[in-house]
């Protein structure tokens, strides 16, 4: 008998801690770097939310049997939080280095 430690729910919330993790670091890093206003904070830290929902509904869809969900999800939540981010970063670029 395989005895089976992780399922795929829980790997799949490991992965989102880690790309939290990673998305605070480099928020961190981009505040020490240059200076943000409040508009370049609002859009960046959504996009990350909605990035982490994106990547959770696409892999619980296909968890679930449902690849068309979860490549729909990635459309309808994943591009517009790439946008986000990208919206953010030129933001905060634009407001210059400390």
């Amino acid at each position: 008998m395989i005895l089976t430690i992780f399922s795929g729910i829980e790997v799949l919330f490991f992965l989102i801690g880690i790309i939290t993790m990673l998305a605070i670091f480099a928020l961190q890093f981009f505040h020490r770097q240059y200076k943000p206003d409040w508009k370049s904070w609002a859009l960046l830290v959504s996009g990350f939310i909605i990035l982490l929902f994106a990547i959770a509904w696409s892999v619980s869809s296909i968890q679930e049997g449902e690849p068309r969900a979860a490549s729909m999800g990635m459309v309808f939540f994943g591009i517009p939080s790439l946008i986000l981010l990208a919206l953010g970063r030129r933001l905060m670029l634009k407001s210059g280095r400390k």
